[in-house]
């Protein structure tokens, strides 16, 4: 996979996750739980803002980003939903770092990408903790934990 490549579907990935996570937002919103939906909700925006950054970095490279989303799904159970997101963010994490090495003589998409990095690294520790929490204290008392506000 070249340079450009790598960059067009990493802007593609962050796009279609930023909805599927601004969907559960809304999913979650409507449940009342209220914490759980603002945290999803920041992600969503996080991954709509680093998608952005890539397709300007592109543009500064010369190249001309494309409109496209990837397809991720809309889960409805709380667990399943942090699994899923678990389960993208380990994929994902291993991926970015080996793209590295494409970007030694490119210090600015580089940094960037490092950046990237250690923003997937805090969500994948974070989403990690709360299926521990829910594994101590079952579905139903987080589901109350998330209620409110």
């Amino acid at each position: 996979m070249t340079k450009i490549e790598f960059l067009k579907e990493l802007a593609k990935g962050w796009f279609g996750n930023s909805q599927q996570h601004s969907i559960h937002a809304q999913l979650l919103k409507a449940r009342g739980l209220n914490k759980l939906s603002d945290k999803i909700m920041a992600e969503s925006d996080e991954e709509w803002e680093e998608a952005k950054k890539v397709n300007a970095r592109l543009i500064e490279l010369g190249e001309t980003p494309s409109v496209e989303l990837a397809v991720y799904p809309v889960i409805t159970d709380i667990k399943e939903m942090l699994e899923y997101d678990c389960k993208d963010s380990s994929e994902a994490l291993p991926m970015m770092s080996r793209s590295l090495a494409l970007f030694d003589d490119d210090y600015v998409t580089k940094r960037m990408i490092e950046e990237f990095i250690i923003d997937e690294q805090d969500h994948f520790n974070w989403v990690k903790g709360h299926l521990c929490l829910i594994e101590q204290i079952g579905i139903e008392n987080y589901i109350i934990e998330m209620l409110g506000e």
